[in-house]
């Protein structure tokens, strides 16, 4: 198999986090076919895990749901912000946690045919909690809950954003339970 090769691009709106675009693709086999795309600057998701085992957990208004979903914490990047950088910041914002150790736990892809978003996932441990600092468009409620009772809710539906559920999985696999 070939990649297709980019032919053009035409930019259909600038909003202030995405930009949305109408890419002209050609097929290996010489056919030409759009393909709307949505550029994002990316994300970085943290699981934040105490010395009891539990994850701190957020719960936000999601507007494309229409709806409150738990959910690790998680940030759009700065523009010139390292995924790492941004992880400590979302955390420290979002929970009021700081962490002493972090560990990679590789990229999430949320919806690669339409979406260029990646979000870098983080373990974070040796937890130290202070006081939150949410933005000023954000209502965060916080949970601490046991990382298998956390996939428990996953398994069972109760937790449905792939960043939590890959997050939570993929941390467990790494502290080996």
């Amino acid at each position: 198999m070939h990649k297709p090769t980019t032919v053009d691009s035409r930019e259909n709106h600038r909003g202030r986090v995405i930009l949305a675009t109408t890419v002209t693709l050609r097929a290996a086999n010489g056919r030409l076919f759009d393909h709307d795309l949505v550029r994002h600057p990316g994300a970085a998701a943290v699981v934040p895990v105490d010395a009891a085992g539990r994850v701190c957990l957020v719960r936000q208004y999601r507007l494309g749901v229409e709806d409150f979903l738990w959910e690790i914490p998680a940030g759009k990047l700065d523009a010139g912000e390292a995924p790492a950088a941004c992880a400590v910041r979302e955390l420290r914002e979002e929970t009021g946690v700081t962490a002493g150790t972090w560990s990679d736990l590789g990229r999430y892809f949320p919806a690669p045919a339409i979406f260029t978003e990646v979000i870098h996932l983080f373990l974070a441990r040796d937890l130290e909690i202070g006081p939150p600092a949410p933005d000023a468009d954000e209502e965060l409620e916080l949970r601490w809950l046991a990382l298998d009772e956390a996939i428990d809710l996953v398994l069972r539906g109760e937790i449905s954003d792939g960043k939590t559920a890959l997050g939570l999985v993929r941390a467990r696999h790494r502290l080996g339970l």
